[in-house]
């Protein structure tokens, strides 16, 4: 099997399935000196953790994570990270080896490899996120303190939030279980999920994505664009079924003239490299693919945006960081 590794200057590789032993990332190319800890890791991990809320899945994840190697009295060494979570709360007897669920990766697992880890999806369930946010964590280390990356439910079903502060933190979005920082639309989203755990049906939605303090100059024009990066990253998450940049679609039916008299609708994207502006995506989820008795009686997500929210997070700093690096080679006069 391919494709466990993400990144060029800085990468990941993770590895490990949702009912085995743990999962885990290796980063590699993180400079030394930098100031790194347990807690770090643990503050972000207890983001995306399971059995957060009555509208997330009842398994019960302390999600600690170990660190193995790469970090020395609070700072990293430059060699490589390891860092791994071991699962404590699977539940394997809610699966069974003929087991094809609808609109998971089961059935075409099963016909590219001949063999599966069918407790829980194994590796392609939703559970390996929790590598990318251990990336993340580094890779917001690594950039500079004036970029910030905050994501939010834009959406859920068909209730869509409005009423969205001009800046928003973590902290704000994180008020309320839905990651909606629409009070009125996420209670409306909160009845509506709850509803789906009982009924055994889910939901999809949008995440929206601001990238705030990024300079004019990162990324590259040709192959390695700054949008091409960030689209890649964030429809590799599983569920993932669109992501617009700026004003996306919309912008085809727009005037010519109006669009381009402001760096808005680009998204703080021109030419593939990043113009000064706030960077904007919206990321689309598909409903949960679990449904029916299999939901009612498993221990399932009726939405899986909101917990997402940190992993598209951790997507967006892994790309960040990795085209900071790479402007270390722009040019011989800095």
């Amino acid at each position: 099997m391919r494709g466990n590794t993400f990144g060029r200057f800085l990468t990941i590789t993770t590895f490990g399935e949702s009912h085995g032993v743990a999962l885990g990332t290796v980063i590699d190319g993180c400079p030394s000196g930098i100031t790194l800890s347990q807690e770090d890791f643990e503050k972000a991990l207890s983001r995306r953790r399971p059995g957060q809320s009555s509208i997330t899945t009842a398994r019960q994840e302390a999600d600690k994570p170990e660190i193995l190697s790469g970090i020395f009295e609070g700072k990293t060494l430059g060699t490589p990270i390891a860092v791994i979570v071991r699962n404590q709360d699977q539940r394997s007897s809610d699966y069974s080896p003929d087991m094809i669920r609808q609109g998971h990766a089961d059935e075409v697992w099963q016909e590219k490899f001949g063999h599966r880890d069918w407790r829980g999806g194994g590796r392609s369930s939703g559970r390996e996120t929790l590598c990318r946010v251990i990336g993340g964590v580094v890779a917001s280390k690594i950039l500079p303190q004036n970029v910030s990356i905050v994501g939010f439910t834009r959406s859920i079903g068909t209730h869509v939030a409005q009423k969205i502060p001009k800046m928003l933190t973590i902290k704000e979005v994180d008020r309320h279980p839905t990651r909606c920082p629409d009070h009125e639309v996420a209670e409306k989203i909160s009845k509506e999920l709850l509803a789906c755990k009982t009924s055994g049906d889910s939901r999809g939605g949008i995440i929206e994505i601001w990238m705030n303090g990024i300079p004019i100059g990162w990324g590259e024009p040709v192959f390695h664009k700054l949008k091409s990066g960030l689209t890649s990253s964030l429809m590799g998450v599983g569920a993932v079924c669109g992501v617009e940049i700026g004003d996306g679609f919309s912008a085809t039916s727009q005037n010519g003239n109006l669009f381009h008299s402001t760096k808005e609708g680009a998204g703080g994207i021109q030419g593939g490299i990043s113009n000064g502006e706030r960077i904007v995506a919206k990321v689309a989820f598909k409903p949960a693919s679990t449904l029916g008795m299999n939901a009612k009686k498993g221990r399932h997500d009726p939405c899986i945006v909101p917990r997402a929210v940190p992993v598209l997070e951790a997507m967006a700093a892994l790309v960040l960081a990795d085209l900071y690096l790479a402007t270390r080679l722009d040019r011989m006069d800095r």
